[in-house]
């Protein structure tokens, strides 16, 4: 529910169309996970619990740069890919095990495309890769 009001705010804030849309798609797929997870709750008959009473403002106006938005939905990616891992690990129940695993891959998705926005702003660095080997050997020869 955080996530998803963080990015609706963000998106609200941010300047450049491809930041917007990428905040847009988070909203997306936080407002998804909540349905996801507060479904299997009411399917087994347990009161999904009610967010709390907040909302966004309707203010076009930023105090955030779009690299710290980026950057702390980078972090906000790493922390439910964590958390969907450990609560995988924990659980006995595979329906939920299926759930978190596919889950935790739309994320991983999410956060990688967040990554390459921020490399291309030059506010992240590319990390380093394993070389290609065949190249290699074909200047070899």
């Amino acid at each position: 529910m955080v996530g998803t009001m963080l990015a609706l705010s963000f998106s609200q804030a941010a300047k450049s169309k491809e930041i917007i849309s990428y905040m847009k798609r988070g909203r997306d797929i936080s407002k998804k996970h909540v349905k996801v997870l507060s479904s299997t709750l009411l399917d087994n008959d347990i009161q999904s619990p009610n967010s709390a009473d907040y909302a966004v403002k309707g203010n076009d106006e930023s105090p955030f740069s779009e690299r710290l938005m980026m950057q702390l939905m980078a972090f906000l990616s790493t922390l439910g890919s964590g958390n969907y891992a450990a609560a995988a690990s924990a659980s006995q129940r595979s329906d939920l095990i299926l759930n978190y695993e596919r889950l935790s891959l739309e994320i991983a998705q999410f956060a990688k495309d967040g990554a390459d926005i921020m490399i291309k702003h030059k506010w992240l660095e590319q990390p380093p890769g394993s070389p290609n080997r065949t190249d290699l050997a074909r200047r070899q020869s």
